[in-house]
């Protein structure tokens, strides 16, 4: 066997090939490594080594922040404020929840109010 299979062979056997799959369900800021981290930070976790998670933690944390940093610095607040406030929103997760009835408008709404409200005469 020569010296290159050798050496392959103890590379697979101390470092084994890890495969992570990123989903379409997970975050935009999760990659394969952070997920690697989360798995290591869990198993850490499980195992009772509390310190040594809370620090993988901790740098996991930074890694994501980054990465929402970075996703959002090509949009300017100043040319575009509803393209910041859309990405905002999918980073947070949440969805726009202002849906306008139809045939609803600031004038039916302020003729509605004026007919409602009683007239006061002096």
């Amino acid at each position: 066997m020569p010296l290159y299979n050798i050496a392959l062979q103890l590379l697979d056997l101390f470092y084994p090939l890890r495969s992570i799959t990123v989903t379409s369900r997970d975050p935009n800021c999760i990659t394969a490594a952070i997920k690697a981290k989360l798995r290591r930070k869990n198993r850490l976790m499980r195992a009772g080594r509390i310190e040594e998670a809370n620090a993988l933690a901790q740098r996991i944390g930074k890694e994501i922040a980054y990465r929402n940093k970075t996703r959002l610095s090509h949009i300017s607040p100043r040319s575009s404020v509803k393209d910041l406030c859309a990405a905002v929103r999918q980073l947070s997760g949440r969805k726009q929840s202002t849906i306008i009835p139809e045939g609803v408008s600031a004038e039916s709404l302020n003729r509605h109010h004026a007919e409602m409200s009683p007239l006061i005469t002096v």
